[in-house]
């Protein structure tokens, strides 16, 4: 199965800013994982208990640069939401893991759906061949954006593994 998105990263920006994460943006992107529920940082994470000191550890390790790092501000400058899409290599092929997180306020309006979109965009841009994430089986709104974006399902368990295959340049182009 081939996914595709449908709308360019350049296009997601209305009514939030939309753009890559840069070192500067890196206090507002902890402070946005830092405000997610203990729930939310359960199912964001794909873990138990997700305590502050392992939100800023992980913070400290995204590989600006490297991976795909998207963050959604409003007009005050404060993240709101932010995509993760973890660049990596398996047998000779890129691959993007990607996991996303929406502040309770700005949920139910598109807006992991439209990241989910730039992450592929992105994926696809750096010559990712999969780009593939993890939820668990409770995560109902993460499970219909992996749907959404043509991403096959597998359960393992409590977890649901989703991936898909980027189209081939000469794909794009037809």
């Amino acid at each position: 199965m081939t996914c595709q998105a449908t709308q360019q990263f350049s296009d997601v920006a209305r009514p939030l800013t939309a753009r890559a994460v840069q070192p500067g943006d890196l206090a507002a992107v902890q402070d946005h994982l830092l405000r997610l529920s203990a729930d939310d940082r359960s199912l964001r994470f794909a873990a138990g208990v997700v305590k502050d000191d392992t939100v800023c550890d992980y913070v400290q390790r995204i590989r600006l640069g490297h991976d795909l790092v998207i963050c959604l501000l409003d007009g005050d400058g404060t993240a709101v939401g932010l995509a993760h899409g973890c660049v990596y290599e398996v047998q000779g092929s890129l691959h993007v893991e990607a996991a996303f997180s929406v502040d309770a306020a700005w949920r139910g309006q598109g807006w992991a759906t439209r990241l989910m979109q730039a992450v592929q965009v992105q994926a696809r841009a750096v010559g990712a061949r999969r780009v593939l994430g993890l939820c668990a089986v409770r995560n109902l709104p993460m499970r219909r954006v992996f749907e959404g974006a043509g991403m096959q399902l597998v359960r393992e368990d409590d977890e649901l593994h989703a991936h898909c295959e980027l189209p081939s340049a000469g794909v794009m182009a037809a």
